[in-house]
Protein backbone atom coordinates (compact mmCIF):
# COMPACT_ATOMS: atom_id res chain seq x y z
CA UNK A 1 0.00 0.00 0.00
CA UNK A 2 0.76 3.55 -1.05
CA UNK A 3 1.76 6.06 1.60
CA UNK A 4 0.36 9.23 1.54
CA UNK A 5 2.71 12.51 2.56
CA UNK A 6 0.01 12.62 5.17
CA UNK A 7 0.10 9.76 6.54
CA UNK A 8 3.80 9.86 6.30
CA UNK A 9 3.85 13.24 8.86
CA UNK A 10 1.39 11.82 11.23
CA UNK A 11 3.36 8.65 11.93
CA UNK A 12 6.25 10.71 12.25
CA UNK A 13 4.67 13.49 14.78
CA UNK A 14 3.01 10.47 16.67
CA UNK A 15 6.06 8.04 17.23
CA UNK A 16 8.55 10.73 17.85
CA UNK A 17 6.67 13.29 19.65
CA UNK A 18 4.73 13.32 23.29
CA UNK A 19 1.46 14.43 22.58
CA UNK A 20 1.42 17.33 24.69
CA UNK A 21 4.11 18.83 22.66
CA UNK A 22 2.97 18.03 19.12
CA UNK A 23 1.44 21.03 17.89
CA UNK A 24 4.23 23.65 19.26
CA UNK A 25 6.81 21.31 17.86
CA UNK A 26 5.27 20.46 14.37
CA UNK A 27 4.55 24.12 14.09
CA UNK A 28 8.48 24.87 14.73
CA UNK A 29 9.14 22.02 12.54
CA UNK A 30 7.02 23.76 9.55
CA UNK A 31 8.76 26.97 10.11
CA UNK A 32 12.23 25.50 10.47
CA UNK A 33 11.52 24.37 6.84
CA UNK A 34 10.47 26.82 5.61
CA UNK A 35 12.88 29.06 6.45
CA UNK A 36 15.79 27.07 5.17
CA UNK A 37 13.86 27.42 1.75
CA UNK A 38 13.54 31.17 1.78
CA UNK A 39 16.25 32.95 3.69
CA UNK A 40 16.28 37.03 3.90
CA UNK A 41 18.38 39.72 5.67
CA UNK A 42 21.83 40.36 5.95
CA UNK A 43 24.38 37.74 5.26
CA UNK A 44 27.43 39.01 7.76
CA UNK A 45 29.80 37.57 5.77
CA UNK A 46 28.90 40.22 2.78
CA UNK A 47 29.74 42.59 5.08
CA UNK A 48 33.51 43.91 6.10
CA UNK A 49 34.79 43.25 9.42
CA UNK A 50 37.51 41.96 11.39
CA UNK A 51 35.93 40.99 14.70
CA UNK A 52 32.27 40.39 15.03
CA UNK A 53 30.77 40.45 18.46
CA UNK A 54 27.62 39.02 19.39
CA UNK A 55 25.24 39.50 22.07
CA UNK A 56 22.58 36.80 21.99
CA UNK A 57 18.73 38.27 21.80
CA UNK A 58 20.08 41.44 21.40
CA UNK A 59 17.30 43.86 20.31
CA UNK A 60 18.13 47.21 18.27
CA UNK A 61 16.01 49.37 20.82
CA UNK A 62 17.44 47.65 23.92
CA UNK A 63 20.94 48.79 22.25
CA UNK A 64 19.99 52.62 21.60
CA UNK A 65 18.61 52.51 25.42
CA UNK A 66 21.99 51.88 26.87
CA UNK A 67 24.63 53.28 23.94
CA UNK A 68 24.89 56.78 25.38
CA UNK A 69 26.91 54.53 28.43
CA UNK A 70 29.26 53.79 26.44
CA UNK A 71 31.82 55.17 24.24
CA UNK A 72 31.78 52.48 21.58
CA UNK A 73 28.66 52.35 21.12
CA UNK A 74 26.46 54.30 18.12
CA UNK A 75 23.02 54.55 18.30
CA UNK A 76 20.70 53.64 15.45
CA UNK A 77 22.33 51.84 12.89
CA UNK A 78 20.43 48.72 12.40
CA UNK A 79 20.12 45.78 10.21
CA UNK A 80 17.89 42.92 9.36
CA UNK A 81 19.36 39.37 10.53
CA UNK A 82 18.90 36.43 9.09
CA UNK A 83 17.40 35.11 11.89
CA UNK A 84 14.61 34.77 14.29
CA UNK A 85 16.92 32.36 16.55
CA UNK A 86 20.30 31.12 17.12
CA UNK A 87 19.82 27.68 15.37
CA UNK A 88 18.18 29.89 11.92
CA UNK A 89 21.11 32.62 12.38
CA UNK A 90 23.53 29.77 12.01
CA UNK A 91 21.94 27.73 9.07
CA UNK A 92 22.11 30.84 7.35
CA UNK A 93 25.18 32.20 8.24
CA UNK A 94 27.70 29.17 7.77
CA UNK A 95 26.74 27.55 5.18
CA UNK A 96 29.00 26.12 2.27
CA UNK A 97 28.56 29.20 0.29
CA UNK A 98 31.03 30.57 2.99
CA UNK A 99 33.05 28.10 3.31
CA UNK A 100 35.94 29.95 2.15
CA UNK A 101 35.12 32.91 4.88
CA UNK A 102 34.64 30.56 7.53
CA UNK A 103 37.86 27.96 6.92
CA UNK A 104 40.14 31.95 7.86
CA UNK A 105 37.02 33.01 10.74
CA UNK A 106 37.61 31.22 14.47
CA UNK A 107 34.62 31.03 16.37
CA UNK A 108 34.53 31.50 20.03
CA UNK A 109 30.90 30.93 21.52
CA UNK A 110 29.16 30.68 24.88
CA UNK A 111 25.98 29.10 23.33
CA UNK A 112 25.58 25.03 22.40
CA UNK A 113 23.10 26.35 19.60
CA UNK A 114 26.20 26.80 17.13
CA UNK A 115 27.22 23.24 17.17
CA UNK A 116 23.12 22.49 17.26
CA UNK A 117 22.37 24.70 14.25
CA UNK A 118 25.17 23.12 12.40
CA UNK A 119 23.17 19.63 12.51
CA UNK A 120 26.21 17.61 14.14
CA UNK A 121 25.26 17.28 17.69
CA UNK A 122 22.19 16.44 20.05
CA UNK A 123 19.25 17.71 17.19
CA UNK A 124 15.77 17.75 19.17
CA UNK A 125 13.45 15.14 18.90
CA UNK A 126 11.83 16.51 16.30
CA UNK A 127 9.82 15.07 13.44
CA UNK A 128 11.77 12.73 11.15
CA UNK A 129 10.39 15.02 8.16
CA UNK A 130 12.04 18.29 9.36
CA UNK A 131 15.20 17.02 9.07
CA UNK A 132 14.46 14.81 5.36
CA UNK A 133 12.79 18.44 3.84
CA UNK A 134 14.82 21.42 5.02
CA UNK A 135 17.37 23.20 2.75
CA UNK A 136 20.02 23.43 4.73
CA UNK A 137 23.75 23.39 3.85
CA UNK A 138 25.80 24.20 6.66
CA UNK A 139 29.47 23.56 7.07
CA UNK A 140 30.57 21.85 10.01
CA UNK A 141 32.91 22.57 12.96
CA UNK A 142 36.17 21.86 11.88
CA UNK A 143 35.76 23.76 8.73
CA UNK A 144 36.41 26.48 10.86
CA UNK A 145 39.79 27.88 11.59
CA UNK A 146 39.17 27.89 15.32
CA UNK A 147 35.97 26.38 16.98
CA UNK A 148 35.89 27.07 20.26
CA UNK A 149 33.12 26.11 22.64
CA UNK A 150 33.77 28.02 25.92
CA UNK A 151 29.95 27.01 27.38
CA UNK A 152 31.69 23.53 27.76
CA UNK A 153 34.61 23.94 29.62
CA UNK A 154 34.04 28.20 30.97
CA UNK A 155 33.47 29.23 33.88
CA UNK A 156 29.70 29.46 35.49
CA UNK A 157 26.72 31.53 36.55
CA UNK A 158 26.28 29.22 39.99
CA UNK A 159 22.76 30.95 39.88
CA UNK A 160 22.09 30.47 36.17
CA UNK A 161 24.20 27.35 35.33
CA UNK A 162 25.07 29.36 32.24
CA UNK A 163 28.85 30.67 31.29
CA UNK A 164 30.11 34.09 32.43
CA UNK A 165 30.80 36.40 29.61
CA UNK A 166 34.02 37.54 30.92
CA UNK A 167 35.18 34.11 30.05
CA UNK A 168 34.07 34.37 26.71
CA UNK A 169 36.06 37.67 26.20
CA UNK A 170 39.27 36.02 27.85
CA UNK A 171 39.18 33.17 25.44
CA UNK A 172 38.66 35.35 22.50
CA UNK A 173 41.40 37.64 23.42
CA UNK A 174 43.83 34.33 23.30
CA UNK A 175 42.57 33.22 20.33
CA UNK A 176 43.16 36.82 18.54
CA UNK A 177 46.50 36.91 19.64
CA UNK A 178 47.47 33.49 18.90
CA UNK A 179 45.76 31.58 16.03
CA UNK A 180 46.07 32.73 12.23
CA UNK A 181 42.53 33.49 11.81
CA UNK A 182 41.49 36.50 10.01
CA UNK A 183 38.59 37.17 11.08
CA UNK A 184 36.42 36.11 14.32
CA UNK A 185 33.23 35.56 15.62
CA UNK A 186 32.93 36.13 19.52
CA UNK A 187 29.30 35.16 20.93
CA UNK A 188 27.60 36.08 23.71
CA UNK A 189 24.40 34.61 25.91
CA UNK A 190 23.85 37.87 27.48
CA UNK A 191 20.97 39.35 27.56
CA UNK A 192 19.63 35.65 26.46
CA UNK A 193 17.35 34.14 29.61
CA UNK A 194 17.63 33.45 32.48
CA UNK A 195 18.97 36.59 33.79
CA UNK A 196 21.96 35.95 36.06
CA UNK A 197 23.46 39.09 36.12
CA UNK A 198 21.96 40.79 38.98
CA UNK A 199 21.96 37.21 41.31
CA UNK A 200 25.76 36.85 40.44
CA UNK A 201 26.46 40.66 41.54
CA UNK A 202 24.30 40.14 45.01
CA UNK A 203 25.30 36.57 45.12
CA UNK A 204 21.38 35.11 45.70
CA UNK A 205 19.38 32.54 43.53
CA UNK A 206 17.36 33.65 40.45
CA UNK A 207 13.74 35.19 41.55
CA UNK A 208 11.42 34.30 39.42
CA UNK A 209 11.55 37.26 36.51
CA UNK A 210 14.97 36.15 36.28
CA UNK A 211 14.17 32.63 35.56
CA UNK A 212 11.57 32.77 33.55
CA UNK A 213 10.17 36.18 32.56
CA UNK A 214 7.89 34.84 29.93
CA UNK A 215 5.60 32.94 32.33
CA UNK A 216 6.47 36.11 34.71
CA UNK A 217 4.84 38.08 32.08
CA UNK A 218 1.85 36.48 31.15
CA UNK A 219 1.54 35.99 35.04
CA UNK A 220 0.82 40.10 35.05
CA UNK A 221 4.28 41.05 35.86
CA UNK A 222 4.98 44.41 34.42
CA UNK A 223 6.41 44.81 30.86
CA UNK A 224 8.47 47.66 32.42
CA UNK A 225 10.32 45.08 35.40
CA UNK A 226 11.30 42.42 32.89
CA UNK A 227 12.34 44.74 30.50
CA UNK A 228 14.44 46.54 33.38
CA UNK A 229 16.21 43.09 34.27
CA UNK A 230 16.36 42.55 30.52
CA UNK A 231 18.81 45.32 29.82
CA UNK A 232 20.48 45.06 32.94
CA UNK A 233 21.46 41.65 31.32
CA UNK A 234 22.55 43.56 28.36
CA UNK A 235 24.75 45.61 30.10
CA UNK A 236 26.79 43.00 32.22
CA UNK A 237 27.73 41.67 28.35
CA UNK A 238 28.54 45.19 27.57
CA UNK A 239 30.92 45.15 30.31
CA UNK A 240 32.93 41.96 28.61
CA UNK A 241 32.30 43.66 25.31
CA UNK A 242 33.98 46.79 26.41
CA UNK A 243 37.26 44.81 27.56
CA UNK A 244 37.37 43.48 24.32
CA UNK A 245 37.78 46.39 22.38
CA UNK A 246 40.16 48.09 24.76
CA UNK A 247 42.45 45.12 24.61
CA UNK A 248 42.64 44.02 20.89
CA UNK A 249 43.64 45.41 17.66
CA UNK A 250 41.78 45.59 14.61
CA UNK A 251 40.36 47.71 12.18
CA UNK A 252 37.13 47.43 12.46
CA UNK A 253 34.75 45.28 15.11
CA UNK A 254 31.01 45.22 14.87
CA UNK A 255 28.70 44.78 18.05
CA UNK A 256 25.13 43.41 16.63
CA UNK A 257 23.43 40.36 17.43
CA UNK A 258 21.71 37.23 15.76
CA UNK A 259 18.08 37.97 16.20
CA UNK A 260 16.08 40.04 19.09
CA UNK A 261 13.45 38.77 21.43
CA UNK A 262 9.88 39.40 21.71
CA UNK A 263 8.17 40.63 24.87
CA UNK A 264 4.57 40.17 24.16
CA UNK A 265 4.22 41.86 20.83
CA UNK A 266 1.76 40.36 18.65
CA UNK A 267 1.30 37.46 21.59
CA UNK A 268 4.74 36.37 21.09
CA UNK A 269 7.35 35.72 23.28
CA UNK A 270 10.83 35.00 23.40
CA UNK A 271 12.57 34.42 20.02
CA UNK A 272 10.51 31.33 17.73
CA UNK A 273 11.32 31.31 14.17
CA UNK A 274 9.03 34.19 12.84
CA UNK A 275 10.03 37.16 10.98
CA UNK A 276 8.83 39.49 13.03
CA UNK A 277 10.50 43.17 13.22
CA UNK A 278 11.04 42.26 17.35
CA UNK A 279 12.89 39.53 16.81
CA UNK A 280 14.73 40.26 12.81
CA UNK A 281 15.99 44.22 13.58
CA UNK A 282 19.66 44.02 14.77
CA UNK A 283 21.49 46.84 16.07
CA UNK A 284 24.65 46.83 13.82
CA UNK A 285 27.53 48.92 15.20
CA UNK A 286 31.18 49.62 13.84
CA UNK A 287 34.21 50.67 15.87
CA UNK A 288 38.00 50.15 16.49
CA UNK A 289 40.17 47.81 18.75
CA UNK A 290 41.90 50.29 21.10
CA UNK A 291 44.90 47.83 20.96
CA UNK A 292 46.23 48.46 24.62
CA UNK A 293 47.32 44.67 24.59
CA UNK A 294 47.09 44.76 28.46
CA UNK A 295 44.85 42.32 29.46
CA UNK A 296 46.21 38.63 31.13
CA UNK A 297 44.60 35.70 29.82
CA UNK A 298 43.54 33.08 32.16
CA UNK A 299 41.91 30.47 31.26
CA UNK A 300 41.93 27.16 29.12
CA UNK A 301 40.24 25.00 27.69
CA UNK A 302 39.44 21.47 29.35
CA UNK A 303 39.59 17.88 27.96
CA UNK A 304 36.29 17.38 26.77
CA UNK A 305 34.50 14.18 27.56
CA UNK A 306 32.57 12.37 25.64
CA UNK A 307 29.38 13.44 26.93
CA UNK A 308 28.39 16.49 24.69
CA UNK A 309 24.71 15.21 23.87
CA UNK A 310 24.17 15.35 28.06
CA UNK A 311 26.32 18.99 28.37
CA UNK A 312 24.09 19.93 25.30
CA UNK A 313 21.13 19.24 26.69
CA UNK A 314 21.43 20.79 29.56
CA UNK A 315 22.72 24.41 28.48
CA UNK A 316 19.99 24.27 26.49
CA UNK A 317 17.50 23.69 29.27
CA UNK A 318 18.92 26.17 31.29
CA UNK A 319 18.46 28.50 28.07
CA UNK A 320 14.82 27.61 28.11
CA UNK A 321 15.20 25.54 25.41
CA UNK A 322 13.73 22.29 26.74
Amino acid sequence: MVTTPFQYFSSAINSRIPKKARLEQLADALLKISSSWVPHGVDIFDREWDVLLILDTCRADAMDQVASEYEFLDSGTTVWSRGSATREWVAHTFTTENIDEIRNTALVTANPTSRWGLRHEAEPNWPEFSKRFTNWDTVEPHHFCEFDEVWRYGPKNPFSGTVMPYAVTDRAISTWRSTRASRMIVHYLPPHIPYGARSVKQNRPLNDIENDPWNALKSGTSKEQVWNAYIEELVFGLESVETIITDIDADKIVITSDHGESFGEFGIYAHPMLPLPQLRKVPWVETTGQGQNEYTTHIEPTTVDGNTEQKVEKQLEMLGYR
